[in-house]
């Protein structure tokens, strides 16, 4: 079972209780099996993944989402399911233990995610399997990442409902290099807890890829004002927005020895190192706790390619785009790909799809405007 994506991959957990429900009846294990199997391997596709899902599950399913962090179970909620969570291109499950007790069945097993043949969540799961209706359904879920037991991130220090849900929101439009998202969120979240000093990072990098130095510098010491109660982790990042490259630098590797798995420092940090080699090193560590990340992905797809292994930095702007397929900076750095790669025509392919995907990406129509006219030209000239 696929569950929305989350920043920090949630985590689904579950505890078994009998269900009173219609249609029942003694079960084969065999039939069991290839429910489970069969319906967790068919959600890929996008769209074409939505219906089998939804066919899946029972209306009183019960699931336990992020148990680590003192959620409690809820009943499912399917209202608004949409495609964009079922990116991966294959998933593999693996059926340890079924323990049949008439009309249910308690399945114990592994799914692996993949994209390309990279494994982007490894989830182990327990299910309650049930009939209604004539048809096996998903009564009760739990399902564990390995990604999510990670503490080395850069937590916010705010007591503010539904902050980090909207914090996580702000990174991934900053990583996404979305900076009017990216700071119109940080607005908000600075309006409703002025204390909180790590709500500035989205006008941070607004201000800071504007170079406006002045209201950088501003913004900094405001959010700096407010470090009494924040993490050294935040203090440090909030002090690494400088135009001064070395300061800057300093900065982020205090702060990631302070949130080691954070991948924006990661990213951050390794966007600024010269030795690719070493870049990818400090990167393979986010990507192994998040590997569907996109921020992540796009900047080991640069640092690969400019290291001249152009197999896996495809590979990585592949799960980019993929797995951020509503992301417009995915397909201008797959464009930059194909570019390098010698591919003019789905270079320009991938730029005006960056493009349609949101207009104000003027430079992405502009680079495939450049592409035409190089096509053009050269044609003219044979």
């Amino acid at each position: 079972m696929k569950t929305t994506p989350i920043i920090i991959l949630a985590i689904s957990v579950f505890a078994f209780s009998a269900c009173n429900q219609t249609g029942g009846g003694k079960l084969s294990e065999e039939d069991v099996r290839d429910f489970a199997i069969t319906h967790i391997e068919s959600q890929v596709g996008y769209e074409d993944a939505i219906d089998g899902f939804l066919n899946g599950l029972s209306d009183e399913l019960i699931a336990w989402t992020n148990p680590v962090w003192r959620s409690t179970p809820n009943k499912y909620n399917s209202e608004g399911t949409d495609g964009s969570a079922f990116y991966e291109d294959s998933i593999k499950v693996s059926v340890h233990d079924i323990y049949m007790m008439g009309s249910h069945a308690n399945v114990f097993g592994t799914v692996r995610f993949y994209i390309d043949g990279v494994t982007t969540t490894y989830r182990n799961f327990s299910g309650i399997i049930g009939k209604e209706n004539g048809k096996l359904k998903w009564q009760r879920w739990m399902g564990v990442d390995n990604q999510n037991l990670a503490q080395g991130f850069l937590w916010p220090s705010t007591e503010l409902e539904g902050g980090l849900s909207a914090y996580n929101d702000m990174r991934n439009a900053m990583m996404n290099l979305e900076f009017e998202l990216a700071k119109t969120i940080s607005d908000t979240l600075v309006e409703k807890d002025p204390n909180w000093a790590t709500a500035h990072l989205g006008q941070m990098q607004y201000y800071w890829a504007k170079k406006d130095d002045s209201k950088l510098q501003e913004v900094m010491e405001l959010a700096l004002s407010k470090c009494e109660n924040a993490s050294r982790a935040e203090k440090h990042f909030i002090q690494s927005y400088t135009q001064d490259r070395k300061t800057g630098q300093r900065e982020l590797e205090l702060a990631m020895m302070h949130a080691p798995d954070d991948p924006m420092i990661r990213v951050w940090y390794a966007w600024n190192l010269e030795d690719n080699k070493l870049a990818i090193d400090i990167l393979k560590r986010a990507w192994w706790r998040l590997p569907e990340h996109g921020g992540v992905n796009n900047m080991l797809g640069y640092k690969y390619m400019a290291d001249g292994n152009m197999e896996k930095a495809k590979k990585h702007f592949e799960i980019f785009a993929r797995a951020n397929a509503e992301v417009p900076n995915a397909y201008d750095s797959y464009g930059d790909y194909y570019i390098q790669s010698g591919d003019y025509e789905k270079a320009k392919e991938m730029f005006l799809k960056a493009y349609d995907t949101d207009n104000s990406w003027t430079a992405s129509k502009e680079k495939a405007e450049r592409i035409e006219e190089r096509m053009t030209r050269k044609s003219s000239e044979e």
